[in-house]
């Protein structure tokens, strides 16, 4: 009888796996920075759905005034995002189709908007992509491999800061991706 259990535990398993869902929705946006040399950084935001940002509200805003105070910050910085370094902050970078390790984030914020309801993180990643002859294709993808958080990139046009790339070839899925390619102007 148990090898029989155990039979039916691998067959089905993947059969059940398909009947994963998203329990957190994150709208994400992604800013790029470019200067002299090329693509410095990424800042990046996701704002969570009402029901997530609630969770985060009561584990966090220990004073329950709405806000973020610097010990409160502190907590959600390392109860909500730190330890999603083991999932590589849910993003994949590729330059010319290559993977790219992700560099460390910094200048992590965690605020509230109170039309919304909803909490935002912010952080920043620096990237350093020289420009190179003929351009550098980059492609951000926001991805969670378990399906527990499902990412939404919501920003219809690429959103940057600098004077001195030309970029083309942008491509922006709505399942959170990001593609473009950039070059010296």
């Amino acid at each position: 009888m148990k090898k029989i259990l155990i039979l039916l535990i691998i067959i089905m398993a993947p059969v059940l796996s398909i009947y994963a869902h998203p329990h957190v929705n994150v709208n994400s946006y992604a800013h790029f920075y470019f200067d002299k040399s090329g693509l410095m950084g990424m800042y990046v935001q996701w704002v969570f759905d009402p029901l997530y940002s609630s969770q985060i509200l009561y584990e966090c805003d220990l004073d329950s005034n709405g806000e973020f105070s610097g010990e409160e910050l502190a907590e959600v910085e390392d109860y909500y995002f730190s330890q999603l370094d083991q999932y590589n902050y849910y993003l994949d970078l590729a330059v010319n189709k290559r993977k790219v390790p992700l560099p460390e984030p910094v200048n992590f914020n965690a605020q509230v908007d109170h039309d919304d309801e909803v909490v935002i993180f912010t952080f920043y990643l620096p990237l350093k992509q020289e420009f190179a002859p003929g351009g550098t294709r980059l492609m951000v993808d926001f991805v969670d491999p378990s399906n527990y958080t499902a990412f939404t990139c919501v920003q219809r046009s690429l959103s940057l800061n600098g004077e001195t790339e030309k970029v083309k070839d942008v491509v922006i899925n709505r399942l959170g991706s990001i593609e473009f390619t950039f070059e010296e102007r």
